[in-house]
């Protein structure tokens, strides 16, 4: 499927896939706020658009790891805060972060980062002293 057939504007600040069944925000916490969070930041952005409902949606969160893999496509190209090539649709601004926070690792402290740029997941120390980006998601219901 291409890269314009799979993704929809949705005109409200959102973006669907439509091969996965997610909705995302168009844009990050670096796009929005400028700026590189840490866990319990990333959950008060979330937190905050589901507060104002967002695109008249109040159940956003923050993505698994398995659904931030389907996020990154070696065969995307947009570029980061940096300028710096990575590996997401063109429909998602430029200028965002070049690493994503996923949801909590069952039973762990710790937090899965897709890095934008290559496609590699880490698991960092400290939910308190990681600086990632995070962006919404929620699962469309069908």
């Amino acid at each position: 499927m291409s890269e314009t057939a799979r993704f929809v504007d949705n005109g409200d600040g959102t973006v669907t896939d439509v091969q996965t069944g997610l909705m995302w925000a168009k844009t990050d916490t670096m796009n929005d706020m400028g700026k590189w969070v840490n866990y319990m930041e990333s959950l008060d952005y979330i937190r905050e658009l589901n507060d104002k409902k967002f695109a008249n949606h109040d159940n956003w969160r923050l993505p698994s790891k398995d659904e931030l893999s389907t996020f990154y496509d070696e065969s995307f190209a947009n570029t980061d805060k940096f300028g710096k090539r990575v590996h997401i649709a063109g429909c998602f601004p430029s200028g965002c972060g070049l690493s994503m926070v996923a949801q909590l690792i069952s039973g762990r402290p710790r937090t899965w980062v897709l890095s934008l740029r290559d496609g590699q997941f880490s698991q960092p120390d400290g939910l308190w002293t990681i600086a990632e980006s995070a962006r919404a998601v929620r699962t469309i219901n069908k």
